[in-house]
């Protein structure tokens, strides 16, 4: 089975992979006081929008491969486990495949997901539906689409939001001291795998970027806090380069890290194909 590695390899020379620029500085909504909660949003959103290229540059993205590197830490804020990941991603007029392939200690897991199906294989031999490397086929795939498309996947029909502003210290932030707005995302009930799920995101006055961004899974009520960082442009598109997880004594518990990132790539069919059961890929 061909992977996202030999890919990489094999296009080393024709596919450059440009340097990373820059942190997002100031700009924000000139609109930001609206009273209108939705109206405050949408010019809060249209402004990252704008600064990280707009709806224009994420249409001309038709494929993207990257590595998105995750990090665990202990209880005293030590780094105690590292996996990187390969990424694959190639929209269709449907929607979107994708293809992530992880080295464990058992060997090399890959799970791919086309829009409405999933399949996952260890060292080229396919997995059981039942097998968790397959059952989390369908979160893992949308997830390395979601975040890699924000902001501008948050203009996608069956997102909601609305927004308010936010004096200093009384958002639920991990960096407190400044005012802003938060916008708060819900989705409607055939949106994505858990429509349930809450976001939260925290834009301090004169920065288009957001500060923070929270989430609240369907079914739950905690709160998850994420500090973003690096934003990084990548042309056309603008992306969060670290996502960093702390809790509220500020003790850091995870962070993601995407780095590798190519525009447009390009991704053989035989990378989203799911193998027969001989574990060779279909052709």
């Amino acid at each position: 089975m061909r992977s996202l590695l030999a890919v990489v390899l094999a296009s080393a020379l024709a596919v450059g992979v440009p340097g990373c620029a820059g942190d997002g500085a100031g700009g924000g909504s000139e609109s930001a006081g609206a009273s209108n909660p939705a109206s405050l949003a949408d010019s809060t959103l249209g402004a990252w929008i704008d600064r990280a290229g707009g709806l224009a540059a994420w249409d001309s993205v038709r494929t993207l491969r990257y590595t998105v590197t995750t990090a665990l830490y202990d209880s005293t804020g030590t780094v105690d486990w590292v996996r990187p990941r390969m990424v694959g991603i190639r929209k269709t007029p449907d929607g979107f495949m994708s293809r992530i392939e992880r080295p464990e200690g058992e060997g090399l897991y890959v799970q791919a997901f086309t829009g409405d199906t999933g399949w996952a294989t260890l060292n080229d031999h396919p997995l059981p539906p039942d097998h968790p490397a397959a059952e989390e086929t369908e979160y893992v795939g949308r997830d390395v689409y979601y975040w890699i498309g924000l902001p501008y996947k948050l203009r996608d029909p069956g997102v909601n939001a609305e927004a308010r502003r936010f004096e200093a210290g009384e958002a639920p932030l991990l960096t407190r001291g400044q005012g802003g707005v938060e916008v708060r995302i819900t989705f409607g009930e055939q949106i994505g795998q858990h429509p349930g799920d809450r976001y939260f995101y925290y834009f301090l006055d004169e920065d288009p970027f957001p500060e923070e961004a929270h989430y609240i899974s369907e079914g739950s009520d905690t709160r998850n806090r994420m500090q973003w960082r690096d934003f990084r442009d990548q042309e056309p598109i603008t992306y969060v380069g670290t996502r960093h997880y702390e809790n509220e004594d500020r003790v850091p518990t995870k962070q993601l890290r995407i780095d590798d990132v190519v525009i447009n790539p390009e991704l053989p069919d035989s990378l989203f194909r799911a193998p027969d059961t001989s574990g060779r890929t279909a052709r």
